[in-house]
């Protein structure tokens, strides 16, 4: 009787003291509104059950406002669509590391490098980096962009007058290719992996892993992903991969330079070398900043393209205006070369470009932990560990922002006025602030030139209508159900 009273009396005073010791996370409760969700659960059953809408965030942040609280188990997080909360988070210093159960998901996998640093590490890496991505380098990419969408463009005369195309896949193994010769110096088109599909596959599984390893968090331990079988899976995916990059590392220690294209000397595997020559890091993290780089090259680029594509097929009226555009600039169809300067007369492409941008970013969201306690701009304490998503979905369609029609695509909301007028946050499609996209220029770059051989080449539509896309959260923006894409000759 005593023992069960004193075990009952221990009980308690330990759930005081751990609420005791919660209680600035609990304050949020009073300053911010919220669904709370299931007892010890929050809204991650419900967040499943709906298999990872992003709608189910917009109707929150609809209800309750446009910063909000929600429970991710016994976890607060802060949620919001405001590009002042944006701007607080995402230019200071205190919100400069990335939320730790993403990056190390993404860790376990690939292992260290710019994605996946955090503090002063990744402070170090991407100045060591930002070389890597100067107006010179990208430029002398130029050529490979036109080399690789020449051959995209071309395989799409096989599409001509088919019933339906779902694009994604060939855009995947597409910027791959292009990912590995831009980071890495070598032309997968002829490895015996990338031939049979091998290579983007196993990229593709190990991404899936990721996201298990973001939403199941017992599946990064080791000794569990074991016993599920995850650990055998990883090995062998990522052994096809790593088989590769050894390939190539090796060949530039042992300066056989024959062996991979040419590479300006400030490129990323370049500047890996250099570091490693130096003694400054180890072969490992010469292979994860490899890792990084091309994970975050290949979906990216392949889903913005076929976003803007399905976009275009849905609306004509723009894709005829863009379609006369190009006209102007190139003459005639087939196999032309986009040049950098064409570029800047591509206007219109470009405002398509960022309004697809708006309406499907890459990423649907950023994550941020608090590595102090912070005050925002309207005035909540956010405490030390609490994380911030910032939802670069919404963000893009807040209304306060973009207008009672937020939801439609119109390239217009890129006229030089309308731009002027809105809040710098209110748009950023690779994120914005200390610790944004380091290669948003490059992805820009090859997007409009890949575009203009498309369009300039091909009139594509579709029996998919707008108003029935579905997106899901995933680590880039993920369609419930792609349309099928129809080709037609210009």
């Amino acid at each position: 009787m005593i023992s069960s009273l004193i075990l009952t009396v221990v009980g308690l005073l330990t759930l005081i003291y751990f609420l005791w010791s919660r209680r600035r996370l609990y304050k949020l409760i009073l300053e911010l509104p919220g669904p709370w969700g299931l007892p010890f659960l929050g809204l991650a059953p419900e967040y499943f059950i709906n298999n990872l809408k992003m709608i189910q965030r917009t109707k929150y942040m609809d209800k309750y406002g446009s910063t909000i609280l929600t429970w991710i188990g016994i976890t607060p997080v802060i949620l919001s669509r405001d590009p002042r909360i944006a701007e607080d988070v995402l230019s200071s210093s205190k919100f400069l590391n990335r939320n730790s159960r993403v990056t190390k998901a993404m860790e376990n996998i690939f292992g260290l490098g710019l994605v996946t640093l955090q503090g002063t590490a990744w402070n170090a890496r991407r100045k060591y980096l930002n070389v890597s991505f100067k107006q010179n380098v990208l430029l002398s990419f130029i050529p490979v962009f036109n080399s690789k969408s020449k051959t995209l463009v071309t395989h799409m005369d096989t599409f001509v007058e088919h019933d339906g195309i779902y694009l994604l896949p060939y855009l995947l193994r597409w910027s791959l290719s292009i990912a590995y010769q831009t980071t890495l110096g070598i032309d997968v088109k002829d490895e015996a992996n990338f031939k049979n599909n091998a290579l983007i596959d196993s990229w593709q599984s190990l991404v899936k892993l990721i996201i298990i390893g973001i939403f199941i968090n017992v599946s990064q331990n080791k000794t569990i992903s074991k016993m599920i079988g995850w650990e055998k899976k990883k090995t062998h995916e990522f052994s096809k991969i790593n088989t590769l990059i050894n390939k190539i590392i090796d060949s530039k220690l042992n300066s056989q330079t024959e062996s991979c294209t040419t590479l300006p000397t400030s490129s990323v595997i370049n500047r890996m070398i250099d570091l490693y020559q130096n003694g400054k890091i180890s072969l490992d993290e010469i292979r994860g900043e490899c890792c990084n780089m091309v994970l975050a090259g290949i979906d990216t680029t392949a889903v913005t393209l076929h976003h803007a594509l399905i976009l275009l097929a849905m609306f004509p009226h723009y894709q005829d205006m863009v379609f006369e555009e190009l006209k102007e600039v190139y003459p005639e169809s087939g196999d032309f070369v986009v040049e950098y300067q064409d570029l800047k007369k591509l206007v219109y492409l470009d405002r398509v470009l960022n309004e697809t941008l708006r309406l499907i970013p890459s990423a649907g969201v950023t994550v941020r932990n608090a590595n102090e306690d912070f005050r925002l701009s309207n005035k909540v304490l956010v405490p030390k560990g609490v994380a911030i998503i910032v939802d670069i979905f919404n963000i893009h369609r807040n209304k306060e922002y973009w207008g009672p029609d937020a939801h439609t695509f119109n390239p217009d909301n890129f006229l030089p006025d309308n731009v002027r007028k809105r809040h710098p946050y209110a748009f950023m499609p690779f994120s914005n602030g200390r610790r944004n996209c380091i290669g948003w220029r490059y992805a820009l770059i090859l997007s409009k030139i890949t575009l203009a051989r498309i369009l300039r080449n091909y009139k594509l539509s579709t029996s998919f209508r707008y108003e029935d896309l579905v997106f899901i959260d995933n680590i880039v923006m993920k369609l419930e159900k792609s349309p099928l894409l129809h080709f037609q000759r210009r």
